[in-house]
């Protein structure tokens, strides 16, 4: 979803300046390689909605199940809402008449239902959102490293350790920020038409785009924004176009920005509802709910 390409991640710098978050990109980078093979291959074996929630009753048992369950429903819940405001914020900063609550709930009711008229019509949202964030972020560095807008390659010998060796190990923490998500691909398992095929295939592409679209943005902001501001800045991807003085860059990554954010909050409504749904299907939540979500997914199948 690249959401956290776009912000979050540079709390790494704040801790570690850019080695800190050097290291803290190529460890998570490692983990969630892992993490992604592994979701990889037990999608495509359990073929089944739910992602953790069916790994866990198959592998441990049902009482350990709904607990992950229930955990995977709450933070994807909770992220999504954040989510929303972050959008409801940016919407509010380019017209300042709105407020950022009712455009909170507009957004997550515009979201939950273009879910409810199915997986399909969700995901490919998502995709078209995070291809345009991901090409601003390709124009960006191509574009940089050719030479357009003014970059400072002092500022990485300045930001590099400020705060010793103690700040590589306080990064490690913000780290999982540069791959924010991918997890959440192989929940989606059951929706696909060969599972076997599909979910190796999204799990592996979404992790490459994510390692690529990492360095690129620890690189441009790294040389367009000092070390001390970077570690404190809300949306560095944006505030790096915005000091390489080329307005392009700013509109593409201000878009970019926007839209990773809502492309975050569907991702969640998503994500969530696969896990609700095998809740459902093994009693754990209301039949009224069960219903409901299985005609849900009959319709989308239609």
């Amino acid at each position: 979803m690249l959401v956290g390409e776009y912000m979050g991640w540079n709390f790494t710098v704040a801790k570690g300046g850019v080695l800190g978050s050097l290291l803290a990109m190529l460890v998570a980078g490692t983990m969630y390689v892992i993490i992604s093979l592994c979701a990889s291959e037990l999608g495509s074996a359990t073929k089944l909605a739910g992602g953790p929630y069916d790994w866990a009753r198959l592998f441990i048992g049902p009482g350990a199940a709904a607990s992950v369950g229930l955990a995977v429903y709450m933070e994807y819940i909770a992220l999504e809402a954040a989510d929303a405001i972050v959008v409801a914020s940016i919407s509010q900063s380019i017209f300042p008449e709105l407020q950022v609550y009712p455009v909170t709930l507009l957004v997550i009711a515009l979201l939950t239902f273009i879910n409810y008229r199915g997986v399909v019509a969700a995901l490919t949202l998502n995709f078209v959102l995070t291809m345009i964030a991901f090409i601003a972020i390709l124009a960006f560095f191509f574009s940089t490293a050719f030479g357009i807008g003014d970059i400072h390659p002092e500022y990485l010998l300045q930001g590099a350790l400020p705060n010793g060796m103690i700040g590589l190990f306080a990064a490690l923490q913000f780290g999982p920020w540069f791959y924010l998500g991918i997890e959440g691909a192989a929940m989606c398992a059951e929706e696909c038409k060969h599972p076997s095929r599909a979910v190796p295939l999204g799990q592996q592409a979404g992790m490459i785009t994510l390692l690529i679209g990492a360095a690129m943005t620890l690189y441009l902001c790294s040389v367009l924004i000092p070390a001390d501001l970077l570690g404190v800045s809300v949306y560095p991807l944006f505030e790096a176009a915005q000091n390489s003085g080329v307005f392009i860059f700013v509109a593409l990554l201000g878009l970019g920005t926007f839209l990773t954010c809502v492309a975050s909050a569907n991702g969640c409504v998503c994500d969530s509802s696969r896990s609700w749904f095998a809740l459902s299907r093994d009693n754990y939540v209301s039949s009224g709910s069960q219903q409901c979500i299985r005609s849900i997914t009959l319709h989308t199948e239609q």
